[in-house]
C-alpha cells in the first residue's frame, strides 16, 4: 500500500468558509471527562443539569449521585482500567453511571445497535467475553435477554428504579429496602446505594483522570471481521469541545438542550449530553422512540438546541399535534445518523422561524465529528459539510493513497485530528492497516469540491454503479424511503441485468402504501439519477453481520421475484 500524503501538506480551503466565531484551532485540555462536570457544578451548581421527563437533577446533584455509583462500583472492585458493560437506556441513569466509571478510570463497553433485540443479545454477550468485562450496568428487561444469550459476569446491577436520583431528603429508602429482591447475580442499583454508598466518594478522591484513558469501547462488524474502536477521553473531549465551537453563540448556563436517540450511541452521547454538559445547559433526555411529544416538550420548556435522529426531525412536522406547538425558541437543530430531506429542512426552517437546520457527519474511529455544514454560514444541501475545528480530510485514490483526487472525483476519505481514536482493541494488523503516518484510513468513499466542501458516497463495500457508471449512495435513497410514514426498513440495490436502481422495503401492517405510491414520494424527493425504477414491497430484508442490507443477497432475491 502506498504511503498517503504528510497531514501538514494539505491544503485547508474550507477554513475560508468558517463563519466569524469559529475557530480553525483550538487548544483542547489535557482532562478527563469528568472535568466538564466538575467545572459546571464550580460555575452553576445549582442550575438543571439533566432531566428525562421522570428525574431531574442539578450539577451538584448530579456530581453527587456519581459520587454514590463509584462507592457501589468501587465495593464491586471496579478500578482503573475495568471494562464494564453498560445498557442502560435513554435515562439520567445513564449519565450518572458513565460519569462515575470514567471518574474510577474505568471503561464503558456501551450495547451494540441493533434492531432486533435476539441478535443484539448475542453479540453483546459476544462482545462481553472478546473484551473482558467484569461487570454490568443494565435494565432489568436487557439483563434477561442478555442471561438467555448466555452472558456471564462476575456482577449486574438493575438500573431501573430512579427513586435514589432524587435528592437524599425525597428518596424513597424504606421502599426500596422492602422491595429487596435477587435474581441469581443481579442486585437492584438503587439498593446498592443505599447499602454500599453511604459515604460517597468526593471529587478527585482518585486524582484526575489522565486524557489518554480508554473511555469507551465500541465494537462494529464490517466485512466479515468484528472491530473494538479504543476511544479515549482525550478523544471524546476534543469531539465535545468541537460541537461546541462548531455552534460560537452558545452561552454558558442559558441553553436547553434536547437530545434524542439512544444517549450510549456516540452522536446523542458527545454532539447532545457532553456538548451540553460543556455549555453548563440543561439537557433533556428523548428516547429515540418517543416521537410523539417532542414537539410539545421543545415548545414547553422553550429549548433552544436539538440534537435528534432524522426520524425525530421529522417527526417535529409530522401530525396536528405537532402543527400547533411553538418552536420558535430553537436556534440550532443537528441532525445524526443519516441524511436529511431537503425539504423537511426548510419546512422545520420556516415553521421555527429560522432556526439552523444541520447535519453533522463522523465515523466511529473519529467519535462521532468529523464534518459538519456551518451553522451560520453557506450550507449545501446533501453534503457532509467542511471539516470541523482542528480537523483535516482528504479524498485520495483507492488504490493509490498518495494521489489526491481531483474536485468532484470520487476517492478515499482520510480523517486526521484530536477526535480520531488511539487504534483498535488487541488488533496490531487493523492497526497497521488503518492508522497511517497519522491519518485514519477510512472505508467511506466521498468528493470534496474546490471550496473545501465534502460529500459523501458511502462505505466502499455498499456504494452502488448507476447505469451511467457514476457512483450511487444507497442510505441517501433509502433514508428517503424510510421517511413514509407507511415504511419500517428499506433496502437498494441494483438490477443485476440492466444496472438499473432497484428497491425493497418491509412497511407498517397498519396503513400498507402501494408500490406506486412509494415511487412517487422518492420523486417528491430525490433527483432523477437516485430514483428506484422499482420499488417491491417484502416481509423482511437480508442482513449483512453488521445487521445492515446485505445488497448482494436483496439483489438475488428480488430478480427470483
Amino acid at each position: 500500500m502506498t504511503r498517503p500524503p504528510a497531514v501538514a501538506d494539505i491544503d485547508r480551503p474550507w477554513l475560508a468558509a468558517y463563519p466569524p466565531g469559529v475557530p480553525p484551532t483550538y487548544r483542547i485540555p489535557p482532562v478527563g471527562l469528568p472535568r466538564l462536570l466538575d467545572d459546571a457544578v464550580r460555575d452553576f451548581p445549582t442550575s438543571v443539569a439533566l432531566t428525562d421527563g421522570d428525574t431531574s437533577c442539578t450539577h451538584v446533584q448530579l456530581r453527587d449521585r456519581v459520587g454514590e455509583v463509584v462507592a457501589v462500583l468501587r465495593a464491586r472492585d471496579v478500578t482503573a482500567g475495568s471494562r464494564i458493560l453498560v445498557a442502560t437506556g435513554t435515562t439520567v441513569t445513564t449519565a450518572v453511571v458513565l460519569l462515575a466509571l470514567w471518574r474510577l478510570g474505568a471503561v464503558a463497553v456501551p450495547l451494540p445497535p441493533g434492531r432486533d433485540p435476539q441478535r443484539t443479545a448475542a453479540r453483546t454477550v459476544e462482545v462481553a467475553a472478546a473484551t473482558g468485562v467484569q461487570g454490568a450496568l443494565v435494565t432489568g428487561d436487557v439483563h434477561r435477554q442478555l442471561r438467555e444469550a448466555g452472558l456471564e459476569v462476575a456482577w449486574v446491577l438493575d438500573t431501573d428504579d430512579q427513586g435514589w436520583l432524587a435528592p437524599r431528603r425525597a428518596r424513597r429508602l424504606p421502599r426500596l429496602r422492602r422491595r429487596r429482591a435477587r435474581e441469581g447475580d443481579i442486585t437492584r442499583l438503587a439498593e446498592a446505594v443505599v447499602e454500599d454508598g453511604a459515604e460517597p466518594v468526593t471529587v478527585h478522591a482518585a486524582g484526575p483522570v489522565p486524557a489518554d484513558t480508554p473511555a469507551v469501547l465500541v465494537t462494529r462488524w464490517r466485512g466479515g471481521a468484528r472491530r473494538t474502536i479504543v476511544l479515549t477521553h482525550r478523544n471524546l473531549v476534543a469531539s465535545t469541545f468541537q460541537a461546541r465551537l462548531w455552534v460560537p453563540d452558545i452561552q454558558a448556563g442559558r441553553e436547553h438542550v434536547i437530545v434524542g436517540g439512544d444517549l450510549l450511541g456516540l452522536g446523542p452521547m458527545v454532539l447532545g449530553w457532553l456538548a451540553g454538559l460543556l455549555a453548563a445547559a440543561t439537557v433533556e433526555l428523548v428516547a429515540p422512540e418517543d416521537t410523539a411529544g417532542l414537539a410539545r416538550r421543545i415548545a414547553r420548556q422553550r429549548a433552544t438546541i436539538a440534537v435528534l435522529e432524522p426520524a425525530q426531525v421529522t417527526a417535529l412536522l409530522d401530525g396536528s399535534d405537532a402543527a400547533r406547538r411553538d418552536l420558535s425558541s430553537l436556534r440550532v437543530v443537528l441532525a445524526t445518523g443519516a441524511p436529511l430531506d431537503t425539504e423537511v429542512v426548510l419546512e422545520l426552517e420556516r415553521r421555527s422561524g429560522g432556526a439552523r437546520v444541520r447535519e453533522g457527519f463522523g465515523v466511529t474511529e473519529a467519535g462521532p465529528i468529523t464534518h459538519a455544514q456551518p451553522v451560520y454560514g453557506r450550507s449545501t444541501p446533501g453534503a457532509m459539510g467542511l471539516p470541523v475545528t482542528d480537523t483535516v480530510a482528504v479524498v485520495v485514490d483507492p488504490g493509490d493513497l498518495g494521489r489526491r483526487c481531483a474536485p468532484g472525483e470520487p476517492g478515499r476519505l482520510l480523517l486526521a485530528g484530536p477526535q480520531v481514536a488511539a487504534g483498535y482493541l488487541d488488533d496490531a494488523e487493523a492497526d497497521a492497516e488503518r492508522f497511517i503516518d497519522g491519518w485514519l484510513i477510512t472505508d467511506d468513499l466521498a468528493t470534496v469540491d474546490e471550496d473545501g466542501v465534502f460529500t459523501h458516497l458511502g462505505r466502499r463495500d455498499e456504494v452502488l454503479t448507476g447505469p451511467d457508471g457514476a457512483p450511487i449512495a444507497p442510505r441517501r435513497v433509502e433514508a428517503v424511503l424510510e421517511r413514509h410514514p407507511g415504511v419500517r426498513r428499506a433496502g437498494v440495490t441494483t438490477d443485476a441485468d440492466t444496472g438499473a436502481l432497484i428497491a425493497a422495503v418491509t412497511t407498517a401492517r397498519r396503513g400498507r402504501p402501494e408500490a406506486e405510491e412509494l415511487l412517487a414520494h422518492c420523486r417528491a424527493h430525490l433527483e432523477a439519477r437516485l430514483l428506484p425504477e422499482r420499488v417491491t414491497l417484502v416481509e423482511e430484508l437480508p442482513e449483512d453481520e453488521a445487521g445492515g442490507v446485505a445488497r448482494e443477497l436483496l439483489r438475488t432475491v428480488l430478480a427470483e421475484r
